[in-house]
C-alpha cells in the first residue's frame, strides 16, 4: 500500500474519511487536501485501505431495484431545494421516524463565498440550511468520528467518492464507524472542483465574482451562476474541465453505486429529481415519505434511465482508459 504522501500526490478526493479513521489523528482538514502531521503518523496504512481515490474499481452491473422521478410537497423544502427536494425530505422523514438521530450533510460557509461546510444535522432547520447542491470538494466524512461518538444512528449524504469511502470502511471491518451509518444517499456527479479552482473558474471562465453569486445550477451540460442582483451567467460545463479535481478525472462512478438511494437531476424535468432505489432499506424510507404525502413520485421513464446510463458509460471510460 502506498504511503499517505503518495496518496495526496496522486490526487485527493478530499472526502475526509482518512481524517476520521486515523487512529493517531495525524490528518486534519486544510484547504483542498488533508494536512499530514508526519511526526504523528505511524504508517499503519489504514488510510490507504479506505481511500476512494486509491481504491477505484468498476462494478459489473449496478443494482437498481426501482427508479422514480419525484419531488417534495413540503413548502419550506421547496423554497431552498436545488431540484425536487427529495434528499432533504427523505432525511426529515428518517429523523421523524427515529430511523436516524443525525445526518452528515453539507452547508455553506458564512465567511467564504460558496465554500462547502460539512455539518452534522440533527433537526429540520439544520437540514433546510444544508439544502441545495455544492460544487466544490468537501471533507464531510471528517465529521464521522464526532458523529458516531454522539449518535447511534446516522445518515450520510455524499458524492460517489464519499459513498465509496463508506463502502470501503465497512469492507475493512471498521465497525465503530460503519455500524451507526443506517442510511446513505448518493448524489449524481460527473465532476467536482477544488474550492480554490472553482472560485478561479467563476472569475476567469464564467466572468462573475463569487461574492455576488447567490446560487449555482449545473444542468444539461451548462453551469448557471444566479446572482443577487437577478442577473444570470451561463457557460458550458465543458469549459471548466481543466478546473476539475484530479480524482474526478479518473472516477468511473456517476450515480454512487454503493448508496441506499441515488439522486440527481439527469432524466427528470425541472423541479423534479431522478431517484434510483438500490436497497430494501432505501425503498422502505422512500415509500414512507410517499405514503405520508411528503413526496409525490412516478416511475422514471426508460428514456430517462437511458439518459442516466449514457452519462454512466461516459464516466466508466475514465477508469477503463
Amino acid at each position: 500500500m502506498p504511503k499517505i504522501e503518495s496518496l495526496l500526490e496522486l490526487g485527493c478526493a478530499y472526502c475526509g474519511a482518512c481524517i476520521a479513521i486515523c487512529p493517531v489523528s495525524a490528518l486534519s482538514p486544510r484547504d483542498d487536501t488533508p494536512h499530514l502531521d508526519k511526526e504523528k503518523c505511524t504508517e499503519c496504512q489504514l488510510c490507504s485501505k479506505i481511500c476512494p481515490a486509491l481504491n477505484m474499481t468498476l462494478i459489473e452491473e449496478e443494482k437498481i431495484l426501482e427508479a422514480y422521478t419525484a419531488k417534495t410537497t413540503l413548502s419550506d423544502v421547496e423554497k431552498v431545494c436545488q431540484d425536487g427536494g427529495v434528499v432533504t425530505t427523505l432525511l426529515i422523514k428518517a429523523l421523524d421516524e427515529g430511523i436516524i438521530e443525525a445526518a452528515i450533510t453539507c452547508g455553506v460557509s458564512e465567511t467564504e463565498p460558496l465554500k462547502p461546510l460539512p455539518l452534522i444535522s440533527t433537526n429540520k432547520q439544520d437540514l433546510l440550511s444544508s439544502a441545495g447542491s455544492k460544487y466544490s470538494l468537501s471533507p464531510i466524512l471528517s465529521l464521522l468520528k464526532e458523529a458516531v461518538s454522539k449518535f447511534k444512528s446516522i445518515a450520510v449524504v455524499g458524492l460517489p467518492c464519499h459513498i465509496r469511502a463508506i463502502y470501503l470502511i465497512k469492507s475493512s471491518g471498521l465497525v465503530k464507524y460503519s455500524e451507526p451509518i443506517k442510511f446513505t444517499i448518493g448524489l449524481f456527479c460527473m465532476n467536482n472542483y477544488p474550492y480554490a479552482k472553482f472560485i478561479k473558474a467563476l472569475r476567469d471562465v464564467v466572468g462573475v465574482s463569487p461574492d455576488v453569486v447567490e446560487k449555482i445550477i449545473i444542468r444539461k451540460g451548462k453551469l448557471a451562476a444566479l446572482c443577487k442582483d437577478g442577473s444570470k451567467h451561463v457557460v458550458k460545463v465543458s469549459k471548466l474541465k481543466s478546473y476539475a479535481g484530479e480524482t474526478c478525472r479518473r472516477c468511473p462512478d456517476f450515480t454512487a453505486w454503493f448508496s441506499d438511494i441515488s439522486v440527481g437531476s439527469v432524466g427528470s424535468e425541472e423541479g423534479w429529481t431522478s431517484v434510483l432505489i438500490r436497497t430494501e432499506n432505501g425503498r422502505k424510507i422512500f415509500n414512507m415519505a410517499v405514503r405520508d404525502g411528503m413526496l409525490v413520485s412516478k416511475p422514471l421513464p426508460e428514456s430517462s434511465l437511458e439518459a442516466i446510463r449514457r452519462l454512466e458509460r461516459v464516466k466508466r471510460k475514465r477508469l477503463q482508459g
